[in-house]
Order: C-alpha cells, then sequence, then structure tokens
C-alpha cells in the first residue's frame, strides 16, 4: 500500500482556524484513499520544556526521527524549524527511516523530509498581497515560500486566485503550483446560543478585525436598519492601527450588535444553520471557508466581490464590493429583506457546495499524488 506522511502537532491549532479545518479535511479524504497515512509528532509542550530547542539543535539543520506507534517521532520538531528558519534563513531537513513516498503538510512550514515528495499547503498571500491585513511578517512569508518552491514535488492552494498569486509573486514556482480546493463539512451542529431566535439574526463569522472589514459591516448593518441583530462570533484579531479598534468597538456597542466571542465547531454550525444569512465582506480571503459552509447548510451567503471568495461563491451567493460603503449597505438591506433572494441563493448554494465535499477533494488529491508515486 503506498504511504502518506502528515504533519500531526501535538499543540493542535485552535479548531475553527483555517489551518485546522484544512487538517481536519485532509484526514477525511486521505482515510478514503487507499493509502496508509503516518503521522509525524513533535511530543508537544513536554518536549520543549525539556529542553529540546537548545542552540546546538537550533543550529543543526539536519534531524532524524524515530518510529512512534504508527508514524516517527521528533521531539519539539515544530517549533524548532519555525525558530531555525527565522534564525538562520533555513529549512530543517528531516530524515524518516524507510520514508514514505509523499509528504503533505498542512501549511507552509520550513521542513523537508529528505528523498520524499514534499507538498506543502499554501492558503493565502495575504502577508504579501495585503500586509497591512495580518500580523504575519511579509519579509519572512516569502522568504520561507522563496525556499519551500525550489524543494517542493507540488505546492497545493485552496483557490485559483491563492495560486495566480503564488505564481506571480514566487515565479519559480510556476511548473509546481495546482490548485486542489479544500474539504467543506460543516459536521454535527450543537445548540445556537441562548437568547438566538432562528432565522431572526444575521451573522458574521471570523477573526474580529480589520481584514475581515469589520468596521465597514458594523457601518452597513446600521444604515441598512433590517430590524435583525447582527450577531459576530469570532476572536480578537489583527487590527491596521488602534484607532480601528477603538472604532470597531464602538459600534459593536449598538443595542442590535451581539459579540459572542469563538465559538466550537458544532456551535458555529449551528449559528450558520439558524441565521437569516451569513455576511462575509472581506477584504481578502484565501478561500472563504464560512460562505461554503453556509451553502452546505442551505443558509444564503453574501459575499465580497472579487478576489478568492468570489472565485469560491461563484454565483452562489450576493457579491458586493468591500470598499463600497452604499453598495454594502443596500445588500444587507436586501439579503435580509428578500426572501426570494433567499431562496434562489439557497438553491444555488446547495448546488455549489457541492464542488466542496470530502468526496471531490479526495478525487483532487487522488490525482495529485498519482503523479508523484
Amino acid at each position: 500500500m503506498n504511504r502518506i506522511a502528515v504533519d500531526r502537532r501535538a499543540v493542535r491549532w485552535r479548531a475553527g482556524t483555517g489551518v485546522a479545518r484544512y487538517r481536519a479535511g485532509l484526514a477525511d479524504a486521505l482515510a478514503r484513499l487507499p493509502v496508509a497515512v503516518e503521522p509525524i509528532g513533535d511530543g508537544g509542550d513536554a518536549a520543549a520544556r525539556a529542553g529540546w530547542c537548545d542552540v546546538p539543535r537550533l543550529l543543526h539543520g539536519r534531524v532524524t526521527a524515530t518510529r512512534a506507534d504508527a508514524g516517527w517521532l521528533v521531539p519539539d520538531l515544530y517549533r524548532l524549524a519555525q525558530r531555525r528558519f527565522t534564525v538562520t534563513g533555513a529549512l530543517t531537513r528531516l530524515i524518516l527511516p524507510d520514508r514514505p513516498a509523499i509528504v503533505h503538510w498542512s501549511h507552509p512550514m520550513p521542513i523537508e523530509v529528505v528523498g520524499a515528495a514534499n507538498v506543502y499547503a499554501v492558503h493565502d498571500l495575504i502577508p504579501l498581497t495585503d500586509p497591512a491585513l495580518t500580523g504575519i511578517r511579509a519579509e519572512r512569508q516569502r522568504r520561507l515560500l522563496d525556499r519551500l518552491a525550489e524543494v517542493a514535488a507540488q505546492i497545493v492552494t485552496v483557490s485559483e486566485t491563492t495560486a495566480t498569486d503564488l505564481c506571480r509573486l514566487i515565479p519559480h514556482a510556476r511548473d509546481r503550483v495546482t490548485c486542489c480546493y479544500q474539504a467543506v463539512d460543516p459536521g454535527p451542529r450543537g445548540a445556537v446560543p441562548p437568547g438566538l431566535v432562528p432565522g431572526a439574526y444575521l451573522l458574521a463569522i471570523g477573526r474580529v478585525e480589520s481584514r475581515k472589514n469589520i468596521e465597514a459591516l458594523l457601518r452597513a448593518h446600521r444604515h441598512a436598519d433590517t430590524g435583525l441583530p447582527l450577531i459576530i462570533a469570532g476572536p480578537d484579531g489583527h487590527w491596521r492601527d488602534a484607532a480601528e479598534r477603538r472604532r470597531v468597538e464602538a459600534l459593536m456597542a449598538a443595542p442590535d450588535v451581539i459579540r459572542i466571542g469563538w465559538q466550537d465547531d458544532a456551535t458555529i454550525a449551528a449559528l450558520i444553520a439558524n441565521a437569516c444569512a451569513l455576511l462575509m465582506p472581506s477584504l481578502a480571503e484565501g478561500f472563504g471557508l464560512p460562505v461554503v459552509e453556509a451553502m452546505a447548510l442551505g443558509v444564503p451567503a453574501l459575499a465580497s466581490a472579487g478576489g478568492a471568495a468570489a472565485e469560491i461563491a461563484g454565483e452562489a451567493a450576493l457579491l458586493v464590493d468591500p470598499h463600497d460603503p452604499t453598495a454594502l449597505a443596500a445588500a444587507v438591506q436586501r439579503i435580509a429583506t428578500d426572501a426570494d433572494l433567499r431562496a434562489r441563493l439557497v438553491a444555488a448554494g446547495r448546488r455549489r457546495a457541492d464542488d466542496f465535499t470530502p468526496e471531490r477533494f479526495a478525487a483532487r488529491l487522488a490525482a495529485l499524488y498519482e503523479r508523484l508515486w
């Protein structure tokens, strides 16, 4: 049986993040393929506290994994590799005894498994295209992508938009970039937070930050005057400046705005499924996961015109220029009050969501891997 290794950190990405959802979708897809999946673990916080990340190990760029369960263990591997790349600009070269043919990394990790076909997932190029919208250092991210493009067998992206940006900004990656999209499966639903009436609220999901265009959305909601509260579910994120954050905090104090913070996946699914509409007028996205989740759950969505969000939504969402306050307010008012529009979007959305099922993702990966065995 063909074998594929994947990264598995003992300290997991917080549930609901893009990387965590991609990793879950990847695991689901691989389980549908005739392959043996072998995780590369790092031992978690205990390994780091034990002093694995000392100076000699930081400078030594070649490490050998030991067998553990059905995969491998390299204590403190992921933190060590990130620190080493920051200090030296070099990838960590990992030796896996009896290595598998392919290693599929769930995000741009500064590690190369020697002798294997390394596949790196790239979720967006926002640090390079819109650096003010993220806390990730643009110069470091460019160096990392540049180095990965030199060693990768393939770089997989979650949208054609991201693939195009990558080929434009890292030209020597062009002949090894493939868009495989990602799997979207909202999963089981939990309970809606107390006090919310099903079908009687508008919903925004994601980090509360500049990139999500939260200030413009709050102003649009106020001017649309739909009579429906706006629920904002997500943790704090990155702000361009403190003044913008203060303005958003003031706008969120309105009585028809409810901030509920981070929620687990089951609660997110319930929030989406019971919303009148999902609102996501982001300034930049690599994929736009909540929009597809809304489509899969039969909920109409508003998304930004242009970029990855428009690519992923196709004609199955109400698209609006996120930079046009008047148009955004009109779009919020329309999706909240036009039942016929919502019904059309729901029907189109269900069809569009079929393009991003776990089965479709598995088929795309199978075609990719077939070129690498």
